[in-house]
């Protein structure tokens, strides 16, 4: 039988692990019956090889077996990346969930705190005054009354709580940035992803399709953002149809103004609260706002709303202007509070 050392040496030996090999050696580290810097040591030479398909799935397939899942969502969406691309944006997924819901999809926003950038979903919403620690109850009333809600990623994967430290202490991102999107606790069939590196368009599709999507997006912006970008080509995988097709998608071409990297730049939780508000309230437009307006079009084109993106910047920027998105914003607020 191989041991948690074995799983080590064939990572460094550059061989991938199967599937079940991958859950038996994530049930360990979860369990913590693994040293610490063994987990470590596991964790880095994984990155560094690239984990595969099979690795990634396995790894899934062990933290489900302790998560809490809300049934009866399936047909909802998440805007959750990876994080970890270090373009130090303010949370673009963040404001495009309450744009998408203000244009009619059931959007079932998973995130956690910042692990691997400034600001996590959950640190701004915080900000903003939503109630993040909600119970299910709750979470089904929101999903079910505004189309909207905050599912807090510790509160229904509680075991990844026994690897909190060691990614802190990392400090860079590990196979837990590309793990926590596929974790969703409605098990939504329908997403768009950002990932932090375009090389994993495709491993992430074919896990999406492992999973049973039914349709999504796993997105690379300008090989640099872990979302769609103004600021270049954008290189997209679609799992549909249990199909997985590439493409690029330029902002240009669809009527957008080009950006700078510094354009996007946000800060702490308090300035990208504000930025949301801002472009919400409409005080704030450009760059900031154009890269909102080509995340919820493409979330529109997911779910089936829109025939091409370019209709669909139409209808979020009539979204926004007409105040729905703020309202949906308040109604978050309000209903998580009470």
């Amino acid at each position: 039988m191989k041991t948690f050392d074995d799983f080590t040496k064939s990572i460094k030996d550059l061989s991938d692990l199967n599937i079940d090999d991958s859950e038996n050696a994530f049930d360990q580290i979860l369990s913590q019956n693994i040293e610490k810097n063994k987990i470590i040591d596991f964790l880095i030479s994984l990155s560094k090889k690239g984990e595969s398909v099979d690795e990634i799935f396995g790894a899934v397939k062990s933290i489900k077996k302790k998560a809490k899942i809300i049934k009866g969502f399936k047909n909802s969406f998440d805007t959750c990346g990876t994080g970890g691309d270090g373009s130090k944006t303010f949370n673009i997924s963040t404001i495009c969930a309450i744009v998408t819901a203000a244009s009619g999809i059931c959007v079932a926003k998973h995130g956690n705190k910042a692990v691997s950038s400034l600001t996590g979903s959950a640190d701004v919403l915080s900000e903003l005054g939503i109630n993040i620690n909600l119970e299910k109850k709750k979470i089904i009333e929101c999903l079910k009354k505004i189309n909207l809600c905050f599912l807090f990623a510790p509160n229904f994967h509680p075991i990844l709580k026994n690897v909190a430290d060691i990614r802190k202490e990392i400090g860079k991102r590990t196979i837990f940035n590309i793990l926590g999107p596929l974790l969703s606790p409605v098990e939504c069939k329908k997403q768009i992803i950002g990932v932090y590196d375009a090389s994993i368009l495709v491993k992430v599709a074919e896990v999406l399709k492992k999973l049973g999507t039914n349709c999504a997006w796993v997105v690379s912006g300008n090989k640099e953002y872990d979302e769609l970008t103004t600021t270049g080509k954008n290189y997209i995988a679609e799992i549909k149809n249990n199909t997985i097709k590439e493409f690029e998608i330029d902002s240009i071409e669809l009527g957008l103004k080009e950006s700078k990297k510094e354009d996007l730049v946000g800060g702490d939780s308090k300035k990208n609260a504000e930025i949301i508000n801002g472009i919400l309230k409409g005080d704030i437009l450009g760059a900031k706002k154009d890269i909102v307006l080509l995340n919820s079009a493409s979330a529109l084109y997911i779910n089936s709303k829109i025939k091409n993106i370019k209709s669909g910047l139409e209808i979020v920027n009539e979204t926004i202007e007409s105040g729905k998105a703020l309202k949906k914003l308040d109604d978050l607020i309000v209903l998580s509070n009470s």
